[in-house]
């Protein structure tokens, strides 16, 4: 080819660059750049396509084209994203170099402090939710424990033993609330008051569904003229087997004598340490029980599978000395209360729980596993035998001995 020839397809290739706007000088990625901004589908695809082509080619061919496109449509996307964290994040994505940079990046930040706080608290809710789940849980499992365990520490330590339930109040207040507390009492005036805990549970079994079970545990003082001569803390269907299921969640079979022994064994381990804690000095003595009398009251206490209120704070082990109430104060929080079980002054009261003439269930002997003289009472723990079932109790029981 000639010089002339060379020149004259020189300047035709320019000429053509210019009619086609200089896209013969471009790349082939700034190229596939800006024809990714004009095949854009919507408009967020194409600010992010003309976002990339600026970043990557600040001089490119078709930068003011691009530029222009940005700019017409910068004020609308800002006034749509202002207000959210989503909206400024995808506003700096695409304007790195806007006008409202300044602005956004303070908001941004604020409002990423205010969901930071908000998942914080959210998690801190969470966590709560989660405590108080196992705390109920929890308290489920132990309330047995709680209820024996206080009410063995409080009737073992009691002052007042053959003296009328108001007048021991008076000298033992921690007895007095504690025996107020839900759930109420049921009395018959100067023979009995019965408080009722009671909770149903279940066991997980492999490869099964659950065990339902049944605790129950009761309180019974028992009167004679109305003084307090004996206190019961009874667990019914071998409670002890019942009160090791529940806290460790397995199945005791009462006829398999190695498990019964295990259960009567554990429960000893958490009731007798409580009786020589309070009880020092006391003296180890040989006894066979007499029959508990049965149970002859309604059931006071929900079928649930909430824990009761079974109380927790442990009174003084060494209560003070009994002071003598004063006949002529008004009638206390305490008189109310037995009033209150008692059904009133001309109230018969519910059937005959304190084993009197309506108690016809036959008796059965409980196996004493250990017993205590401790000043004027006798404290027995005593087990149901491998035959009973029923209302053959296991249990603590404080009784005055009249010497």
């Amino acid at each position: 080819m000639t010089r002339r020839a060379v020149q004259t397809s020189g300047a035709l290739l320019v000429s053509a660059c210019v009619l086609a706007g200089c896209a013969a000088f471009a790349s082939h990625d700034e190229y596939g750049a800006y024809r990714r901004v004009r095949m854009a589908n919507d408009d967020r695809d194409r600010l992010l396509a003309a976002q990339q082509y600026v970043h990557h080619h600040p001089s490119g061919a078709w930068i003011a084209e691009v530029q222009q496109l940005r700019a017409e449509r910068e004020d609308e996307l800002w006034g749509r994203s202002a207000a959210t964290r989503e909206g400024l994040e995808w506003y700096l994505q695409v304007y790195p170099d806007g006008r409202y940079v300044d602005q956004a990046r303070p908001r941004l930040d604020a409002l990423a402090h205010v969901a930071g706080t908000a998942a914080q608290q959210a998690q801190a809710e969470r966590d709560l939710q989660e405590r108080q789940r196992a705390e109920a849980a929890e308290a489920r499992r132990l309330w047995v424990t709680r209820a024996v365990q206080y009410w063995t520490r409080t009737m073992v330590g009691l002052q007042g033993y053959g003296s009328s339930l108001r007048r021991i109040a008076g000298s033992n207040p921690d007895f007095a609330q504690a025996f107020g507390r839900a759930p109420d009492p049921v009395c018959v005036q100067d023979q009995y008051c019965i408080k009722h805990y009671g909770q149903t549970y279940h066991i997980p079994v492999p490869g099964a569904t659950r065990i339902d079970r049944r605790i129950d545990v009761y309180l019974r003082l028992t009167m004679e003229a109305g003084r307090l001569e004996r206190a019961e803390i009874l667990l019914p269907e071998k409670g002890f087997s019942r009160w090791f299921e529940l806290e460790h969640g397995q199945v005791v079979t009462d006829e398999d004598p190695q498990q019964r022994f295990e259960a009567i064994n554990w429960a000893l381990e958490r009731i007798q340490p409580i009786i020589l804690e309070v009880a020092r000095g006391a003296q180890s003595i040989d006894t066979v029980p007499d029959p508990v009398l049965p149970l002859q009251v309604h059931q006071q206490a929900a079928d649930t599978d909430e824990a009761p209120p079974a109380p927790d704070a442990p009174p003084s082990a060494t209560p003070a000395s009994p002071t003598p109430a004063d006949p002529s104060a008004p009638a206390s929080d305490f008189d109310r209360l037995l009033d209150d079980a008692a059904g009133g002054q001309g109230s018969s009261g519910p059937a005959d729980g304190g084993g009197g003439a309506a108690a016809e269930a036959e008796l059965v002997l409980p196996i004493g596993l250990v017993a205590y003289r401790f000043r004027n009472l006798q404290i027995t723990v005593l087990a149901a035998g491998d035959q009973d079932y029923g209302e053959a109790f296991d249990g603590v029981i404080i009784e005055r001995v009249r010497d």
